[in-house]
């Protein structure tokens, strides 16, 4: 039988390494009261670090398939545009009101992979996210359906946390 893998300084007392504060944080927001509440968490924090809050929201392209319906998704693409504009907006004012630098970001594209590029590209070295998002808030039947498949695959929190490279603070 052979004996189990033990680190070399197993035996050693426990140390925490150095870290530092994050330059700047990541808050995904999409209205919801758990991405308010990582709005919160994040203020909190670059408030005593004196650090910038980067708000996202990210949202998906709707699809017709050949041009049925070009008319109505383009009218839905253009809402789905000023709408996160304006949480994007009103997210940032929030934060202004703490007396935090916040600026907000808005993309198209599937949202898990979306904030993963924003996070690397604006060199945020924290991510601050709600457990689950608005679709499962808000969506009835559908959101039941969300949250099921959300146990089972990971929602965007999950995947965030699984593909991120900094760390990442889940808000309930």
């Amino acid at each position: 039988m052979n004996a189990p893998y033990r680190p070399q300084d197993w035996d050693q007392p426990v140390q925490l390494p150095d870290v530092s504060v994050p330059a700047r944080i990541l808050v995904p927001f999409d209205g919801s009261h758990n991405s308010e509440r990582a709005l919160a968490w994040a203020a909190y924090v670059a408030q005593r670090a004196e650090v910038e809050v980067v708000v996202a929201v990210a949202y998906e392209q709707p699809v017709t398939m050949r041009g049925r319906g070009a008319t109505y998704v383009e009218e839905v693409r253009d809402h789905l545009e000023q709408e996160a504009q304006g949480l994007a907006t009103e997210a940032v004012s929030q934060l202004v009101s703490r007396d935090v630098r916040g600026r907000g970001i808005v993309v198209k594209g599937e949202v898990a992979h979306a904030l993963l590029d924003i996070a690397d590209a604006e060199g945020c070295e924290l991510v601050v996210i709600g457990r689950q998002g608005l679709s499962s808030e808000v969506g009835g039947l559908a959101g039941a359906v969300d949250r099921v498949r959300d146990m089972l695959e990971g929602g965007v929190a999950a995947k965030v946390v699984r593909h991120a490279t900094v760390p990442v603070l889940v808000v309930p």
